[in-house]
């Protein structure tokens, strides 16, 4: 068994050769192909990476999809009986993957996670003949109108070209934070550098000395404790809609249902999300990728 894992690391590594490695993106991993739904890419050294995709199954520097691999036979869904009219790389029926299949149903096609399109049990999906597809922008970037709209430090037409000197080009600090491009635990990536008192991600939290305690934050804010040298200070991460030290100032809420500027986040990409749940609004905070900002006309991601 040893030596048959040898002879596998082996032809690993020494296989296609003009691969460029995981930074370039080989894997052509994007939003819907992500390590959420099982999509990865591994270095192996040098310039060889596998990339793999839900079931355990991989390609070698190529990417990995279901339903277009290396070898057609390895298909997740095979057309052994005829019956096959499309392999779907979709979560629009709670799996990875759906087979549409001829059977005998009102319409003549039924879905099925059988890849010789047995439609004994077949899949109920929110859409069958047009389901959902990812988006063709990389990195993280946002499609509107067939544009891509890319992160900080990404550019080209899908936002396939990385420029680590960029990575800062459309970040913006508070506080009087200082940005820094930095490579502490692998890729090279864009930091806020915070004055001494402020905390976050963008420096959004102002501290205050001491020890956390039952009443430093208001209105469901979490506390956190940061020690800088000997000095300790407190901060509040404030529930959504609320800021200040203490999460003291009630600055936005919910007019009716939908996505909403976070005006006092919005050049570091936050926007709100209202939803109805149970007859009363749920307001969540979300973020564009890294330099966009959300676009009240568009309802996207842009910049």
């Amino acid at each position: 068994m040893k030596t048959f894992i040898i002879v596998i690391v082996i032809c690993l590594v020494f296989s296609y050769a003009s691969a460029q490695g995981c930074s370039a993106n080989v894997c052509d991993l994007g939003p819907y192909f992500s390590e959420t739904n099982g999509y990865r890419c591994l270095d192996l050294g040098g310039s060889n990476v596998v990339c793999t995709c839900p079931g355990g199954a991989y390609e070698i520097n190529q990417p990995c999809r279901l339903c277009n691999r290396q070898n057609p036979a390895n298909n997740i869904c095979r057309n052994t009986n005829g019956k096959l009219l499309a392999c779907l790389e979709t979560n629009d029926c709670g799996t990875s993957y759906a087979c549409l299949c001829t059977a005998n149903t009102t319409d003549g096609t039924a879905l099925t996670t059988d890849g010789d399109c047995d439609t004994t049990h077949p899949l109920t999906c929110s859409s069958i003949t047009n389901p959902s597809t990812p988006s063709p922008c990389l990195n993280g970037g946002v499609s509107t109108g067939g544009i891509c709209h890319c992160p900080s430090g990404y550019s080209g037409a899908i936002c396939q070209d990385k420029n680590d000197y960029n990575l800062c080009e459309k970040v913006r600090c508070k506080n009087n934070g200082v940005y820094a491009i930095q490579n502490p635990n692998g890729p090279y990536e864009c930091v806020c550098r915070c004055q001494y008192g402020t905390w976050g991600d963008y420096c959004e939290l102002n501290g205050t000395l001491g020890f956390c305690s039952a009443s430093s934050c208001f209105n469901g804010g979490a506390c956190r404790e940061n020690v800088i040298g000997s000095t300790r200070f407190a901060y509040c991460q404030c529930a959504p809609g609320y800021r200040g030290a203490k999460c003291e100032t009630n600055y936005f809420s919910c007019p009716t249902a939908g996505s909403f500027l976070d005006t006092d986040m919005h050049e570091q990409g936050k926007y709100f999300d209202c939803k109805i749940v149970s007859g009363s609004f749920r307001i969540e905070r979300k973020s564009c990728p890294k330099g966009l900002r959300f676009n009240t006309t568009s309802q996207f991601c842009m910049y």
